[in-house]
């Protein structure tokens, strides 16, 4: 067979459930992959939606057991996944990536031994024991053998419903160490759910066992092996961080604070001048394009639609790696205003880069991941714009562009919160100077109303424009599965410690239903400890950050927001756009614009924990009326279509430059 050269170059691999493995990465072309026997095997690699510029997916269930060779080249920083155990038809698969001798991509499939499907993992901490479950009906000796030595410790099993159930006192397994658990000479695993690599999301606590403590966990194949060490050796989880403000910034505010005025002051003598510009400009400015977020998505997304119109260039503040977490749309030039890649040449950028931001509110988030030196080369760049639009998507960057931007540039501030979440110094400061800017787009009704009161008798327009859709991996959910999935941001603003309170009252009514939360951030660790403190291990997961959100809210039948406030809500839409009934708190501001009470959801006061648990528990317990309100649900997120959304940022545009090219 003629060797093919395709012109994609892989840079990230990962193993997906329904025995699926991505090749992803820059360019697009035929991959072909060669298999034992002279077998071969043939996937195009086409533009993705989303985290890479292409892939390819291939069906492991179509290889036969043996080692793959992919002839694609492999970039040599290539992501590559740890050993996993995928089900296939008619079985499971070993499936291990590596990189050959020569560089190239192996990918190795065994048929793995038999194994004893892990079933449920009962904790008992005041007993040092635990009691595993597994599907194995003729199952006799629980066995634990210690990875590093020869000892093994038993424990009799005896039927529990259609398997078998065994109690291990966690006492004896010394020493310490790791003790890998059999059944009767089969490995205890968890491989025949829909969720390969649970490492990370099906976590378990500590246990005390003496004078030494034992933490249960899934190894890299999903297999049940217990660690061994001694008493205290593993850090206390951190309790939930909910309106903790540091010492730090107690103290350093005041200072922080007077140093922006006084840069706020010396503004006026940085102003770029007025010049002969292209009105088919328009320069976003965003804090990180290269990283992940409601906000950056939803922006990359309004980039790539303008870009058929007009020349648009992401002003990236910062860039912190080389590979985008979402696709960096085509057509659109990217330029990273303070790239962080490398450190600074100069004695003086490196003594700026070290001291806080001046220019960025402190009351503003963006605030941490500035420098002087950011303020600086932003400052440069302001200044130096001629003509066109400028779109601001933080306050923090919307009063620098008031201030900044000369007057041939269109200046719009586009609100990603709501005005009631701002900290209040960041709220005087856009009461006193949005009032320069020559619009405002608000993605909320509410919104609107409270901005055109503020800015009533000024000339700065505020218009309505919510956020669009993105496009999304999966199809329509099935709404079939015991699985309510949440995403968002892992902070005290999505008010995941609310769901998981709530969760506790759903698992006693409904222990077979499973909560997946998708996303990650500062208070991950907290979070786990309120989900061991309720003993939801096995019936809360934390499962990071998702490059394909849309097949996970695709396996889900029910989709929760607990947000304590919210700018938008883009996520309630995406999951309707999947056909997922949402179930959500009336938080301000969003949710009641979006759902549409007892037709494709139900909206429940805010942060009413009792009123959410039964809110989810109605949908779980009523398949047909969860059915109707999907169908309800892909209607209504008709409605936020991208073609649709961005006619509308057209013609704001067109309005703004045809008046200003006017003056000009």
């Amino acid at each position: 067979m003629t060797a093919v050269a395709p012109a994609l170059t892989v840079r990230r691999v990962e193993v997906l459930d329904r025995h699926r493995l991505l090749l992803a990465g820059r360019g697009a072309g035929r991959l072909v992959l060669d298999g034992p026997g002279g077998a071969t095997a043939a996937v195009d690699a086409a533009a993705a939606i989303d985290g890479a510029d292409a892939e390819a997916l291939v069906d492991l269930a179509a290889l036969a057991p043996g080692t793959w060779t992919l002839r694609a080249p492999l970039d040599p920083a290539a992501a590559l996944p740890g050993a996993a155990i995928v089900p296939v038809p008619g079985g499971l698969r070993r499936v291990r990536a590596r990189r050959g001798d020569d560089g190239r991509l192996r990918v190795d499939l065994r048929v793995p031994g038999p194994h004893a499907e892990l079933r449920h993992l009962e904790l008992h901490p005041d007993e040092a024991a635990v009691t595993v479950e597994v599907d194995a009906g003729d199952g006799r000796v629980l066995v634990a053998r210690r990875r590093d030595g020869d000892e093994t410790v038993e424990a009799p099993a005896a039927p529990a419903g259609d398997g078998v159930a065994a109690r291990l006192d966690l006492r004896r397994l010394r020493p310490a160490g790791v003790w890998d658990l059999f059944l009767d000479g089969r490995r205890v695993g968890r491989h025949l759910d829909d969720l390969p690599g649970k490492r990370d999301a099906l976590a378990y606590p500590v246990l005390p066992a003496g004078d030494l403590e034992a933490r249960p966990y899934l190894t890299v194949e999903d297999n049940l092996s217990i660690r061994v060490q001694p008493a205290g050796t593993a850090p206390p989880l951190p309790p939930l961080g909910l309106g903790r403000v540091s010492w730090r910034r107690r103290l350093l505010r005041p200072l922080a604070l007077a140093a922006h005025h006084a840069g706020m002051r010396l503004l006026p003598a940085l102003a770029g001048r007025d010049a002969d510009g292209d009105d088919h400009q328009v320069r976003i400015l965003l804090t990180h394009a290269w990283g992940m977020g409601g906000t950056i998505r939803t922006t990359l997304n309004l980039a790539e639609h303008l870009a058929g119109r007009y020349d648009v260039e992401l002003l990236s503040l910062v860039r912190r790696r080389d590979e985008p977490f979402f696709t960096l749309p085509p057509g659109v030039t990217v330029t990273a205003v303070d790239d962080r890649r490398e450190p600074p040449r100069s004695r003086l950028a490196r003594l700026a880069a070290r001291l806080p931001s001046v220019l960025m509110h402190p009351d503003d988030f963006v605030f941490a991941d500035a420098t002087l030196l950011t303020d600086l080369r932003l400052a440069r760049r302001l200044r130096g714009l001629r003509g066109g639009a400028l779109i601001a998507t933080r306050p923090a960057f919307a009063l620098l562009a008031a201030r900044l931007a000369p007057g041939d540039v269109v200046t719009i501030a586009q609100e990603h919160m709501n005005f009631r979440a701002h900290r209040p110094g960041l709220a005087r400061q856009v009461r006193r100077h949005f009032h320069r800017l020559d619009a405002l787009a608000v993605l909320t009704e509410g919104d609107r109303a409270d901005y055109e009161a503020l800015l009533a008798g000024t000339a700065t327009e505020v218009v309505r424009i919510p956020n669009a859709v993105p496009r999304l991996h999966g199809g329509v959910a099935a709404l079939d599965a015991p699985v309510v999935a949440a995403a968002g941001r892992l902070n005290s603003q999505k008010g995941f410690d609310l769901l998981i309170a709530a969760w506790r009252r759903v698992a006693e009514r409904h222990p077979d239903w499973q909560l997946r939360i998708y996303g990650r951030g500062s208070e991950r660790a907290a979070l786990q400890r309120l989900i061991f403190e309720a003993g939801l291990q096995e019936r809360v997961l934390l499962m990071g950050a998702s490059r394909r959100l849309g097949e996970a809210l695709e396996r889900a039948s029910i989709f929760a927001l607990s947000s304590r406030f919210e700018g938008f809500g883009m996520v309630l839409v995406e999951a309707m756009s999947r056909g997922v009934p949402v179930v959500s708190f009336d938080c301000p501001r969003g949710p009641s614009e979006i759902v549409s009470d007892g037709v494709d959801g139900l909206l429940v006061p805010a942060e009413d924990v009792d009123g959410l648990a039964d809110a989810l528990c109605a949908l779980i317990e009523d398949p047909a009326r969860r059915r109707a309100m999907g169908r309800a649900a892909r209607d209504k997120a008709a409605r936020y279509d991208a073609a649709a959304i961005g006619r509308e940022w057209e013609a704001l545009l067109d309005d703004l430059l045809g008046r200003r090219h006017a003056i000009f």
